[in-house]
């Protein structure tokens, strides 16, 4: 299980579910610590259980929401995008890669499922066509000797 911490529509960070317990907040004690005012010090937390990742207000000023709505305690679902502040914190169920087997991430292998490379294949495609531009190679000017070669077929 993974989260992506998002900002104004772009993904900041990303955090493998690697423990119990994963604290949200606005001081660097936590294990996702996001410094604007709007989160409280220990806004959120996310349960690792048999049944799933559980995520729970930890009663925050300005509340926690899932999908536009307020939650004191909710089952996350793949895709949930939790409202933090200004943030979002997208859920994903499954990891769609991992960089075992290295701490050099110049060495990691990277694993993506079958629906990550499709999405990132689309999103790629849409990139492609939003900046196509029709961009032609100047003819390269040939030599006189060039020039003669060609005509004698040397």
């Amino acid at each position: 299980m993974r989260l992506v911490l998002r900002f104004d529509g772009q993904d900041i960070q990303e955090f493998v579910l690697d423990k119990k317990d994963i604290t949200i907040g606005r001081t660097p004690s936590n294990d996702i610590s996001i410094d604007n005012l709007a989160i409280s010090s220990h806004h959120a937390s996310v349960h690792n259980t048999q049944d799933g990742a559980v995520l729970e207000d930890m009663k925050s000023t300005n509340g926690t929401f899932v999908n536009d709505i307020e939650v004191t305690r909710h089952h996350l679902k793949d895709g949930d995008i939790i409202g933090i502040g200004k943030h979002q914190i997208l859920f994903f169920s499954n990891a769609a890669y991992s960089t075992a087997g290295s701490d050099d991430q110049s060495e990691a292998t990277v694993m993506m499922s079958a629906d990550f490379q499709q999405q990132l294949q689309q999103e790629l495609s849409k990139s492609k066509a939003a900046t196509r531009t029709t961009t032609r190679k100047p003819k390269a000017k040939k030599g006189f000797f060039a020039k003669l070669k060609e005509w004698f077929g040397f």
